[in-house]
């Protein structure tokens, strides 16, 4: 076996492999055993035909095939130790010749990261405040949600929630047939046609109504898009939205057995909330300003990677078990859709990347007690203790929670850099004469 190894852009080794004609027909007659032993071959015993007419039964090129396939992880493997090359993941593969053999590998290799000064890095920290407006609008999305939906003798009109029968055609094809369906009646609302609740405005209980709507030029089915829709809709029953009192009886039915108790929960819940959320903004503000001035590089494929985790989730969070089926919904080509989540993608792994090295240079540890005892934490707050500490107790399970508590404390860490705090721990350390190791001076 022959092979070069040249570096090239974005973490990656280019590796250029020939094979020798004697590896080339040793592999060609390993393929041969094992294919001839898997062909039946009429006038035969299985594994028992000669060559030459095992290659006329399934052809020469299958064989070729097979022992192109079973040659390249042995020269790779060979190769790797050669160049001293350690790859992260599998290499891009293409076979630039093929008797004998000639291999094209891309190997991805461990990303590059340098901090610079990253402890000289300051970010402000945004005030958590919680307004009495604040608490106010929250008590009164409560009440929302525990409205009451009432029958009313009087024609529909905006902001009702009547009961509806609908039916919908375009060309005769019918496209909407719902029966006692709930609709709220929002000025200027698009579902399921712009128009459609202004034109049911003023239709009485038990009243039909047909009217004739434009499909907009952009609707999300192409074949609709500009069309006239025709709409029978019966009015079953008019309901308008009532809103309970703001008042003890509402903040009952919240568990609570006041209002004065309810609303001091909502202001301790939403103080919590803005401290996480200018946390998470401080956080990121700092990884920005860390990556300015960082150098971070890593191979494309887990860029690659990164996308497609991405694109599964969005898939799963618009309800689809798989991305082909949201890909048919969204009318957009995959490689738009993957370019739109590039960006994205190329800032968690950066980010990523900057918290693992990071927790390395800052020397972040999780030991085992660390695990155990957040293991104790969670089986307090389990309902099913037995079957939780049976899910915790494997070793995935172990080192997933070991790299939560990592991260978590490399956040902590990251800070206090950037507010100045880990900077006057320091000081204070200094000058209580205790040295880097911990020691007395």
């Amino acid at each position: 076996m022959k092979s070069t190894a040249k570096s090239i852009e974005r973490c990656q080794v280019e590796l250029h492999i020939e094979a020798e004609p004697q590896e080339y027909e040793a592999a060609q007659a390993e393929a041969f055993r094992h294919m001839a032993g898997r062909v039946e071959v009429p006038g035969f015993r299985r594994g028992k035909a000669p060559r030459h007419v095992v290659e006329q039964h399934i052809g020469k090129e299958a064989i070729a095939d097979e022992a192109v396939e079973r040659l390249f992880p042995t020269l790779y493997e060979q190769a790797l130790a050669i160049h001293e090359i350690h790859p992260i993941m599998m290499p891009h593969v293409h076979l630039d010749q093929r008797d004998p053999p000639v291999f094209a590998a891309v190997v991805p290799l461990k990303p590059e990261v340098e901090l610079g000064d990253y402890r000289s890095v300051r970010v402000a920290q945004e005030e958590a405040t919680v307004t009495d407006e604040h608490v106010t609008s929250t008590l009164d999305r409560l009440r929302e949600s525990q409205a009451a939906l009432v029958p009313v003798e009087r024609p529909v009109q905006l902001g009702d929630f009547p009961l509806l029968d609908v039916k919908a055609t375009v060309d005769d094809q019918t496209i909407l047939d719902h029966q006692e369906v709930t609709y709220e009646v929002v000025e200027g609302g698009q579902m399921p046609i712009p128009g459609f609740a202004e034109a049911i405005v003023g239709t009485s209980n038990g009243e039909s109504k047909e009217f004739t709507l434009r499909m907009p030029d952009d609707f999300r089915i192409p074949d609709l898009a500009g069309k006239e829709c025709t709409c029978n809709v019966t009015v079953r029953q008019v309901r308008q939205k009532e809103l309970p009192e703001l008042g003890d009886d509402m903040a009952k039915s919240f568990g609570f057995e006041s209002l004065d108790l309810l609303r001091e929960r909502v202001g301790s819940d939403l103080e919590s909330n803005a401290r996480n959320e200018a946390r998470s903004k401080l956080i990121q503000s700092a990884l920005d300003a860390i990556a300015a001035q960082a150098h971070v590089d890593f191979p494309p494929v887990l860029e690659e990677k990164e996308i497609g985790d991405l694109l599964a989730q969005e898939a799963k969070r618009y309800g689809y078990k798989n991305v082909e089926d949201y890909l048919k919904m969204s009318q957009r080509p995959l490689e738009q859709i993957r370019e739109d989540l590039r960006p994205i993608a190329y800032k968690r792994i950066t980010n990523g990347l900057i918290l693992d090295r990071l927790a390395t240079l800052e020397e972040i540890a999780v030991d085992e007690t660390d695990v155990d005892n957040r293991i104790v934490e969670l089986l307090a707050e389990a309902q099913d203790k037995d079957r939780m500490r049976e899910f915790l107790a494997s070793p995935q399970m172990r080192d997933s929670i070991a790299d939560r508590l990592r991260t978590t404390r490399t956040l902590d860490r990251l800070v206090s850099i950037v507010t100045g705090d880990a900077e006057q721990v320091s000081d204070d350390a200094s000058d209580a004469g205790v040295s880097e190791e911990g020691e007395d001076e």
